[in-house]
């Protein structure tokens, strides 16, 4: 693994890359982890001949915060500007729940540079009333009191029930900064109903939803799936909302076909 040069609205961002040049495939982290939670991803990507690289966003891992919410067109820019870093014109895109949003929002600002999508545990939908008001709750807590109010409590429940993941889901929340988690939260209450742009997606696309996913209603992933023309669907048995986490065999099982 390697640390690539990127920088963001003129500051550092942190970008880790594996495999050799050429073909790339740029992933996007879930709220509140970091892109070091991909690296085996990274590295069953990397087997396959594909250069597989990850990102931190703003304010977690090793990409400072913006000092303003972040909006998914924000970490849009960001996924566009890590592409320019690696040399590539365009790539597979893969995101998680947050990541998923911000792959929407580079769609449509960048629609010529995503060639393939995997959209694992994640909605076109935007917030209601209500998860708009619980995410500035949440934001404020972890203003308040510290990033860990808000990460500690989602590390249980973004995992299914039983997982033995949770203590590597709480090391991989420690990169999140408190101004990180709150700015995030606010770009994500921020984001648009991306459903009408779906039909006109082109490209290879995966959805993966995880079968014990307590934060994604599986009827979002579904409604997802349904909306983008010739998507294939999958639904990984035993896995939460981090399914890469909890089933990672079977979510590289489905990146093998997305890239193959």
């Amino acid at each position: 693994m390697e640390d690539v040069p990127l920088r963001f609205e003129g500051r550092p961002a942190r970008l880790r890359a594996e495999g050799p040049p050429g073909r790339a495939v740029l992933f996007a982290h879930p709220f509140p982890l970091e892109g070091s939670c991909w690296e085996e991803m990274l590295r069953g990507c990397a087997a396959l001949g594909w250069r597989a690289a990850a990102v931190d966003a703003p304010g977690f891992g090793g990409t400072p915060p913006l000092g303003r919410p972040c909006t998914m067109d924000d970490l849009a820019r960001l996924l566009a500007a890590a592409l320019d870093a690696l040399g590539a014109r365009s790539a597979a895109l893969v995101g998680c729940s947050m990541g998923g949003y911000a792959m929407m929002a580079f769609r449509r600002l960048f629609p010529d540079r995503m060639e393939r999508a995997g959209l694992i545990c994640t909605q076109a939908g935007a917030d209601t009333p209500e998860a708009t008001q619980r995410r500035e709750q949440q934001a404020k807590a972890a203003l308040e009191k510290g990033p860990e109010a808000v990460t500690g409590p989602l590390a249980e429940r973004a995992l299914a029930p039983g997982s033995p993941h949770v203590a590597r889901v709480r090391e991989l929340a420690r990169g999140a900064t408190a101004q990180g988690v709150a700015e995030a939260l606010r770009g994500m209450a921020l984001r648009p109903d991306s459903s009408p742009d779906l039909p006109r997606w082109r490209v290879k696309t995966v959805v993966v939803a995880g079968e014990q996913d307590q934060i994604i209603p599986a009827a979002a992933t579904d409604a997802l799936a349904r909306g983008i023309p010739g998507s294939r669907h999958t639904v990984v048995p035993g896995a939460g909302h981090l399914a890469f986490i909890d089933k990672p065999a079977q979510v590289m099982a489905v990146l093998r076909w997305l890239l193959s």
